[in-house]
């Protein structure tokens, strides 16, 4: 008896050693969210079809990409437009980029501006990674403090609780009287706009980032998520397509 129960203890021990080294392996490479499911740990880095390297971070239970999107080609290698004059841009209705002023070194900074039908297109990240939706810049947002009541308003949200200043970079922003501490890690770049025109404006002023998800039922909006150089805040509004914003991936 006194050996069964030996063995028994011994069986037991082993057993718990076990499950205590699998919920470790779990806690090392994954991360848990709300609905416990597990979602894989931030790879350190990955690479586009054009070879450019993102290094990553993990906010909350989120994987984001540090830089902004610089690839020329869709993931199935699909050459992406781009050299449209400013009439074309205004006009076309596929998805295309542009580089600030056509700047190379600006591009190399900065990352691309793409329209929101590129943003929108499903094939803009690498595979296994996506252009965030509204509801996952809404997550990232309450992570970093926004209040439930001010998650689904337009303009300017989360200014008490210094959201944009969590979320702006430290450099390279207009100097102002809200600049940016970077506490999230998400290192925002003021990478400015291509607007609908085909101008060029607000670099080292703005950041903004589409989103993939369509305001209402009208696919020619998307929505977006904005930082101002002088404001504390998040800024979320919905804009037309034919826009030249800076895309971030999320990891699927």
């Amino acid at each position: 008896m006194k050996a069964n129960r030996h063995i028994l203890h011994c069986l037991a021990t082993i057993l718990i050693l076990l499950i205590w080294g699998c919920a470790k392996k779990n806690e090392n490479n994954t991360i848990s969210n709300n609905n416990n499911n597990l979602i894989p740990e931030c790879p350190p880095a990955f690479t586009d079809v054009d070879g450019n390297t993102y290094t990553t971070i993990k906010i909350g239970n989120q994987c984001w990409t540090l830089e902004n999107l610089k690839t020329t080609r869709f993931n199935d290698s699909t050459t992406i437009a781009t050299g449209l004059t400013a009439s074309q841009w205004e006009n076309t209705i596929s998805g295309a980029y542009a580089i600030y002023e056509d700047s190379i070194p600006l591009g190399n900074t900065y990352g691309k501006l793409y329209n929101g039908y590129a943003a929108a297109s499903g094939k803009l990240c690498p595979k296994g990674w996506r252009i965030p939706t509204d509801e996952d810049f809404k997550t990232l947002e309450k992570h970093l403090g926004l209040p439930e009541a001010e998650v689904n308003n337009t303009g300017e949200r989360g200014a008490a609780e210094g959201i944009g200043l969590k979320l702006k970079s430290t450099i390279l922003w207009n100097t102002s009287s809200h600049p940016g501490n970077n506490s999230s890690a998400y290192t925002a770049l003021p990478a400015g706009t291509r607007n609908s025109v085909g101008d060029y404006i607000t670099l080292q002023q703005y950041a903004v980032f589409w989103t993939s998800t369509p305001y209402a039922t009208d696919t020619n909006y998307l929505w977006n998520h904005h930082l101002y150089y002088n404001g504390p805040g998040v800024s979320r509004i919905y804009e037309t397509k034919n826009r030249g914003y800076s895309c971030r991936c999320i990891k699927e």
